[in-house]
């Protein structure tokens, strides 16, 4: 299970940064042709076998969105999903719900798609670790290396300042 530990300042940062980069500036434009009082019930079902990541990302997501949006998570980070397993289930109004469904599993499909190839990895590799790098996308560098070690891999130095590192370059 990942040691990196991802605070709730974190998680809400991220998605906020990334509901502000989907839904400005006019909103969800699509979802205002739905009736605002509509409520329904979404279920979340994996698609493939899978390591699952990011449900925090998830239902912060969905909190930003509308408070009164119900998430109920089945499935916790590092936990083994089957094609066809729920996932979650979220019930709220559902015009909130599309506006910030790509977010929320943009956040899942990103971790649990590392998470999972990671770990097929780690299960041919066997007594060899696998590692991780600093090769990662800017400033998603804490997610990608949760993801990692979500699925049974080794952060490597995190950043410059972790250890030395000599090259011949």
């Amino acid at each position: 299970m990942s040691k990196i530990q991802l605070s709730k300042n974190f998680i809400k940062s991220s998605c906020k940064l990334a509901l502000n980069e989907d839904l400005f500036p006019s909103g969800d434009i699509t979802s205002d042709i739905i009736d605002n009082n509509q409520i329904k019930k979404i279920k979340l079902i994996s698609n493939q076998k899978c390591i699952i990541g990011g449900m925090d990302f998830f239902k912060e997501t969905f909190r930003l969105i509308d408070r009164k949006i119900k998430c109920k998570i089945k499935k916790k980070d590092g936990s083994k999903a089957n094609k066809g397993n729920t996932i979650a289930i979220i019930e709220g109004n559902i015009k909130n719900i599309l506006s910030g469904e790509r977010v929320a599993l943009n956040f899942v499909s990103h971790i649990s798609g590392i998470a999972t190839k990671t770990n097929k990895f780690v299960k041919k590799a066997k007594k060899t670790k696998i590692c991780c790098t600093r090769k990662t996308i800017p400033s998603l560098r804490v997610i990608q290396k949760y993801a990692v070690k979500l699925g049974g891999g080794t952060n490597h130095r995190f950043n410059l300042s972790d250890e030395f590192l000599i090259k011949d370059n």
